[in-house]
């Protein structure tokens, strides 16, 4: 039960947060790059690999996807890629938009 809560917690989480995350960027963000960024605020440690596994898409998508959001500054890397984390800055995000 503990699962399914946290399955829709994630799911509602998701879908707010690629509202927001898509109006301040002024596009809409795709149900892949809603599932990383979901992803990655649920564990910011996680791995290219393990978003790949879990999404179902390919590490190249990831990469690619992740590469557009570190281009707009929505999401960088801390520390090494061995033990570093994800951080997503949707302040910056907004900062973007309104350039």
């Amino acid at each position: 039960m503990g699962e399914k809560l946290g399955e829709k917690l994630g799911e509602k989480l998701g879908e707010k947060l690629g509202e927001k995350l898509g109006e301040k960027l002024g596009e809409k963000l795709g149900e892949n790059q809603l599932e990383i960024i979901e992803k990655i605020i649920n564990d910011p440690q996680i791995s290219i690999v393990e978003l790949s596994q879990r999404i179902g898409i390919s590490t190249t998508a990831i990469e690619n996807n992740i590469a557009k959001f570190k281009e707009k500054g929505i999401l960088k890397r801390v520390g090494p890629a061995k033990g570093g984390h994800w951080e997503v800055d949707l302040e910056l995000a907004d900062t973007f938009n309104k350039t």
